[in-house]
């Protein structure tokens, strides 16, 4: 989501207040543990996907606002519901450093090493964030030029959290200029023969003001 995804989450605002605990663990996590639990198991996660949104365990330091809005359109609410799942768990993995994989059921294709690549960065592994992130203004469409694929957009602002260090909970000061705390994300997704859907390729996100529907 820093880059391919949604590309803001690496640069967030800074924020004020007391300083934070000499040792910091995203919500979810286990301090002892050192594997990087993947969560809840792949073939429940995959009977879910396309049925209802899942929430990943975010601490009680981050507020996540997903809109609850579904397409007029039926055949289109399955792939919708499957992209709720894919942010969430894809912004919980950066969340947690890249220590949670659950956002890998909801992916196929070439996509899907891309963003593991992307979640492998080092401004991921060492860092997780604290905050608001808010998701707003979803569509669903056609896409223009994958037969039977469905396009579903939203608008994503993380100008009300801040990176913090994955260890140490400091805030990491922010460079970012302001719009690019804004911005419209579109995911792809295809049904396989078993009407599951999944993400298979993600658009380059597009900046306020030229997204001129995503701003604060």
């Amino acid at each position: 989501m820093r880059r391919a995804l949604l590309a803001g989450v690496g640069a967030l605002v800074v924020a004020c207040g007391s300083a934070p605990p000499a040792t910091f663990h995203p919500g979810g996590a286990n301090p002892a543990g050192a594997d990087g639990a993947a969560g809840p198991s792949a073939s429940r996660l995959a009977r879910t996907a396309s049925q209802r949104v899942t929430w990943p365990p975010f601490g009680r330091n981050v507020r996540v606002i997903m809109p609850a809005w579904v397409p007029a359109d039926r055949t289109e609410v399955p792939a919708v519901i499957t992209a709720k799942n894919f942010l969430l768990a894809f912004l919980y993995a950066e969340y947690r450093g890249n220590q949670d994989h659950r956002w890998a059921v909801y992916v196929t294709g070439p996509v899907s090493g891309a963003l593991a690549s992307d979640l492998s960065q080092p401004d991921v592994t060492t860092e997780s964030f604290t905050g608001t992130i808010r998701f707003s203004q979803m569509r669903a469409f056609p896409d223009p030029s994958l037969a039977d694929a469905v396009d579903v957009s939203e608008c994503f602002s993380n100008a009300r959290s801040a990176n913090v260090g994955l260890h140490t909970g400091r805030v990491i000061p922010d460079a970012t200029p302001p719009d690019q705390h804004h911005y419209r994300n579109t995911d792809v997704l295809t049904a396989d023969r078993g009407g599951h859907w999944h993400v298979v390729s993600v658009y380059p996100v597009i900046y306020y003001p030229q997204a001129k529907e995503c701003t604060a």
